[in-house]
């Protein structure tokens, strides 16, 4: 298992990349465990004009975990930005530990 969540400064706050590998032993223990939803915090999002009308508000791990790239949510600064990295990096954790 390898959870990578980076951030970065950028001109509409702060961006926070997610990205998660998992090996085919671990994807098959998550979905005999049942997948995990991940609830991804709004609290703090800023505005991005390409995203979806409505930001979602959770995710599967597996498809956070089958999407090469990862994801990416922009905050409008570091505090929420960190705040959502920690919360991610706990319940995807926690999750991977119980599967």
């Amino acid at each position: 298992m390898e959870i990578d969540i980076g951030s970065e400064q950028v001109s509409a706050g702060v961006a926070v990349h997610v990205h998660v590998r998992l090996s085919g032993r671990e994807l098959n223990r998550l979905f005999l465990a049942g997948d995990t939803l991940i609830s991804l915090p709004l609290e703090g999002l800023a505005d991005e004009p390409e995203s979806a009308p409505i930001p979602r508000s959770s995710m599967f791990l597996s498809e956070i975990a089958g999407s090469p790239a990862g994801f990416s949510r922009t905050f409008a600064d570091a505090t929420c930005a960190d705040s959502f990295a920690s919360a991610v990096r706990e319940q995807i954790s926690t999750a991977l530990e119980a599967s």
